[in-house]
């Protein structure tokens, strides 16, 4: 465990703490799980599946005190699960000390570590079910792990599917991200990507990049500087050029792919009931390219909420703060609970 998550886990009350659990993947990597039980138990509910996303930990859906999506919805009686991917947090990574390499891709997350993580879920808890929400990338994995599922024709065990900020990079301009993937060559020649250490670092200064750089990740009127400098220190993980590499050639190509096909391509496949959350503002991931995945997946029961002002919001939301806000509580949760309740 790092100092800053076990120093974290520590000022929490014993009552707030998660139990730990480990998901064992095939190729042997260990997958960490954190469990927060309801204080009171309701009968017969569906537990409720947290996925980070790309470069995160558990701490992108269950961040301190009041930021903590998952310890709000077990307030509400709801068995909650927050899952770490490898490589992420207390999940296997590659140390001097074993053989695991930064060298896996998407299609680890999906094909492996979902599986086995859903598969304890079950066994724990005796549903073969869940209600999943995933930011960002959290979403991407459940998008392909259902098309995966509806390939074999297999159930995907997903009871509802909401994704938040959860890009297909199919029918936008990516234009900040475009010009990053101009960098690729440097992922050739890199073993992997320093991305946790060095934004640990940028902690202090967010005061100082809250109103210019830090409107990539959110509108600053929506997270306060403290938060932002708690985040910053908590979430970031280092990653592999592989994985990232994928992404490079997905936002350049238009479409992300796996598998035998493109899971841009088979969004059609997706029948679970679904929920899309956008950000109008969010310059990751473009209102535009969210509303395309709502077109085409073909979920008799689907919903689009983008989280702004025309949606009755203070203020627009952009990509992290629809899950890591202080105003999100009162304006983009209950939506996202209210889509769980009633399925």
């Amino acid at each position: 465990m790092s100092l800053i998550s076990g120093t974290h886990s520590l000022f929490r009350a014993k009552k707030d703490r998660p139990e730990r659990y480990t998901a064992h993947t095939p190729d042997g990597w260990d997958i960490a799980l954190y469990r927060y039980r309801p204080e009171t138990e309701v009968r017969g509910r569906t537990p409720v599946f947290l996925c980070h996303g790309l470069g995160a930990n558990r701490y992108n859906l269950d961040a301190p005190g009041r930021l903590s999506f998952a310890l709000w919805l077990r307030s509400f009686g709801y068995d909650v699960w927050v899952v770490e991917l490898r490589g992420a947090g207390e999940s296997s990574k590659p140390t001097l000390r074993n053989k695991l390499r930064y060298d896996w891709t998407f299609d680890d997350y999906v094909k492996k570590d979902v599986p086995a993580a859903l598969a304890l879920v079950a066994r724990e808890t005796g549903s073969d079910q869940v209600h999943w929400v995933g930011h960002s990338m959290g979403g991407m994995v459940a998008y392909a792990y259902a098309i995966e599922q509806s390939r074999r024709g297999q159930s995907s065990h997903l009871r509802t599917l909401t994704a938040v900020g959860s890009p297909s990079f199919a029918r936008a301009e990516y234009g900040l991200l475009k010009q990053i993937v101009k960098l690729r060559f440097l992922l050739d020649v890199l073993p992997r990507i320093p991305y946790g250490g060095p934004a640990y670092l940028l902690a202090p200064i967010m005061p100082l990049v809250k109103e210019t750089a830090g409107r990539i990740f959110a509108n600053p009127r929506n997270m306060s500087t403290v938060d932002l400098m708690k985040l910053v220190a908590l979430v970031p993980q280092d990653l592999p050029p592989t994985l990232i590499k994928q992404f490079a050639d997905w936002i350049a190509e238009r479409g992300f792919t796996g598998g035998a096909g493109t899971y841009a391509g088979e969004l059609h496949r997706i029948t679970e009931p679904a929920l899309i959350v956008a950000g109008p503002v969010d310059a990751i991931t473009p209102l535009r390219d969210l509303q395309h995945v709502y077109d085409e997946i073909s979920s008799r029961e689907k919903r689009f909420f983008a989280a702004g002002r025309s949606s009755g919001c203070a203020h627009d939301y952009g990509h992290i703060d629809p899950i890591l806000s202080w105003r999100a509580k009162d304006e983009v949760w209950p939506h996202i609970r209210a889509w769980i309740e009633t399925h």
